[in-house]
C-alpha cells in the first residue's frame, strides 16, 4: 500500500499539471469566443471560419481529453448558433468543474481506503 505521503505527493503532482491544463484550455477558449465575436466577419467565412474552429476543437480535445466537451464544442458548426453564444469557455468551465468533482471524489476515496 502506499503511505500517506506518497499519495500526497502524487496528488500535488496532479494537481499542478491539471492547473496548467486548466489554465492553458481557458485561455484558449476565452480568446477564441472573444476572436469570434470581435473578428466575426473574417470568422464568418464559410471555409475559414470551419477550418479556425476545427482547428480551435482539436486544440482543446488534445488539452481536456473531453469528448463531451469535443460534443458541445461542435456546436460552434452550427450556423449563426455557435457564433452567439461562447461555447469553448462554457464547455471548458464545465469539463473543469467536473475534473474538480471526480478528483474531490477520488481523494476521499483514497484517503477512506487508508
Amino acid at each position: 500500500m502506499k503511505t500517506l505521503e506518497l499519495i500526497r505527493q502524487e496528488s500535488s503532482t496532479d494537481s499542478s499539471l491539471f492547473k496548467l491544463r486548466a489554465t492553458s484550455a481557458l485561455v484558449i477558449s476565452i480568446v477564441a469566443d472573444a476572436l469570434d465575436y470581435f473578428a466575426a466577419p473574417l470568422f464568418g467565412i464559410p471555409i475559414l471560419g470551419d477550418i479556425l474552429d476545427a482547428v480551435i476543437v482539436s486544440l482543446l480535445y488534445n488539452i481536456t481529453r473531453s469528448k463531451i466537451s469535443t460534443a458541445v464544442n461542435m456546436i460552434e458548426f452550427v450556423p449563426f448558433v455557435g457564433d452567439y453564444i461562447p461555447v469553448y469557455t462554457l464547455s471548458t468551465l464545465m469539463w473543469i468543474a467536473k475534473e474538480l468533482k471526480s478528483s474531490k471524489k477520488h481523494t476521499r476515496t483514497e484517503t477512506k481506503m487508508l
